[in-house]
């Protein structure tokens, strides 16, 4: 087995800051190796450079035995380096055969061929068992679906070597193991794939080799089927992580919250639930089943055709965010970059962005307080920042996504809805926000998770609801497994 790509003393600075710092490593024919750390460990920074995005400072890259050097992403897709980045670079106003063969169209005399470019995208999403349709608008698809077409467009390149930048952060079980036979496919076919991904569980899946970093340095490289999860992770971290979750209570106070016979058209249909205080409540289901849209329905971003909200059993009617923020409801949106955080605006801004009437004097607006309370919320949630004024953009994605639970919890809600709070941060940002979240609801309150990742409903919350179409299959408390969740998704099918 040849090798592929071979990565000798790369470093990369910033300023003073060493974001990648001599690390090599070996990637051959037919190899899946993951690349492992905690955000700002160096992963992207390295990514970035094998993918041409940014020049590495010192260091070689060889493909296939020759040295290349890499001064713009066109340069590295020709030489057979296809990457598919967290941040997704779909154009929203196209359609998905578009996106998928963007600057490749088929064409005749310099016009598009869009009869051939259909026909050719059809036959990619059938062979991979998509269900997408070529013509359908990149805008129209859920964070999935848009997910899945940023990993399709990477291999319809046919390039040599695969990156995956958190390929699974969106995607369904059933879409994860589509994903994982199409690289072992690839394997099969000689092609080098570098996986980079938070969750342990797919790592152990599908990598021959790990290797991970720490504050830019390689710190060891594992053969997969000779180390375990405990070990990747502490040196991952550089300490013993014992609890990924904290322990549960199942001694829930007064019920704090009701909805009963919510309705929306084609999204969720007579759905009743109720939240107690000191509980985390989970809602399971497949992308699609109605669980974001119910609760941006009870926040008051969508519209309800019909149901009621109680507040301690109080009958409430919300018709807008503002409402629900006033009676004591927030909710943390699932994509942090386009509905919950205005990436180009400072840390400080952020946070107290859904709080501007606690840091006001009548019309005016205090500075010194929105200071102050910023201050106060990166101190509780551990956030990485040595000034509050840079761009919230600036931060690593376990970073933005504490600003944005800040955001929400300066606010003091009663009942807090989080949707995805987890998504593609890493394994110590993740330990911290299910401690905040528990030691949030043990004050009093009550927190519903919304969450495509399994592990994180068992481990994490009290009671769990299970979703399907739009309505609720089942109700998991006292055994609460993998098992008994996908069994109640999917007993309503053939």
């Amino acid at each position: 087995m040849s090798n592929l790509l071979q990565v000798k003393n790369i470093s990369k600075s910033f300023g003073v800051i060493k974001a990648v710092s001599n690390v090599s490593f070996t990637l051959n024919e037919g190899e899946v190796i993951a690349i492992v750390g905690e955000n700002g460990a160096g992963k992207s920074t390295l990514i970035k450079i094998l993918s041409g995005v940014i020049k590495k400072d010192t260091g070689e890259i060889f493909l296939n035995n020759e040295a290349v050097e890499f001064n713009h992403p066109k340069e590295a897709l020709e030489s057979g380096i296809s990457t598919v980045y967290q941040e997704l670079s779909l154009c929203p106003n196209l359609t998905v055969a578009e996106n998928i063969f963007v600057n490749r169209e088929p064409s005749i005399y310099g016009i598009i061929n869009k009869k051939e470019l259909y026909k050719k995208t059809e036959k990619i999403l059938k062979e991979l068992d998509i269900d997408i349709q070529p013509n359908e608008l990149i805008c129209n698809l859920n964070l999935a679906k848009k997910q899945l077409v940023e990993i399709i467009k990477a291999f319809s390149i046919n390039a040599k070597i695969i990156i995956l930048d958190e390929p699974t952060s969106a995607l369904e079980i059933s879409e994860v193991k589509k994903l994982f036979e199409l690289i072992k496919k690839l394997k099969d076919q000689n092609k080098g794939i570098i996986f980079i991904s938070h969750k342990m569980e797919e790592i152990f899946t599908i990598s021959d080799n790990i290797i991970i970093l720490r504050d830019g340095v390689l710190v060891n490289t594992l053969k997969t089927s000779s180390t375990n999860q405990n070990e990747v992770i502490s040196q991952m971290v550089g300490r013993s992580l014992n609890q990924l979750y904290p322990e549960k209570n199942l001694n829930f106070g007064k019920q704090l919250f009701r909805i009963e016979n919510f309705s929306a058209k084609g999204k969720f249909e007579n759905i009743s639930l109720t939240l107690f205080q000191n509980e985390i409540l989970g809602l399971a289901g497949l992308s699609g089943a109605g669980r974001t849209e119910l609760m941006q329905a009870v926040f008051g971003y969508i519209k309800k055709d019909s149901g009621k909200i109680f507040i301690e059993n109080k009958e409430v009617e919300i018709l807008s965010p503002k409402d629900a923020l006033n009676k004591g409801i927030a909710y943390s949106p699932e994509d942090r970059k386009e509905k919950g955080l205005f990436l180009y605006h400072s840390i400080k801004n952020n946070i107290v962005a859904a709080s501007l009437k606690e840091c006001s004097n009548s019309f005016l607006m205090n500075f010194d307080k929105e200071i102050e309370l910023s201050n106060e919320m990166i101190k509780k949630l551990l956030v990485k920042t040595n000034n509050i004024f840079n761009p919230v953009m600036s931060l690593s994605g376990g970073n933005q996504q504490k600003v944005l639970l800040s955001k929400y919890l300066l606010t003091k809600p009663k009942i807090f809805i989080v949707d995805e709070p987890t998504r593609g941060i890493d394994i110590s940002s993740k330990a911290e926000i299910h401690k905040l979240l528990r030691d949030y609801a043990n004050a009093g309150n009550g927190i519903i998770v919304i969450s495509s990742d399994l592990m994180e409903i068992i481990g994490l919350c009290d009671r769990v609801l299970v979703f399907h179409e739009g309505k609720i299959n089942g109700e998991l408390k006292d055994n609460i497994s993998e098992q008994s969740i996908m069994n109640l998704i999917f007993n309503n099918r053939n």
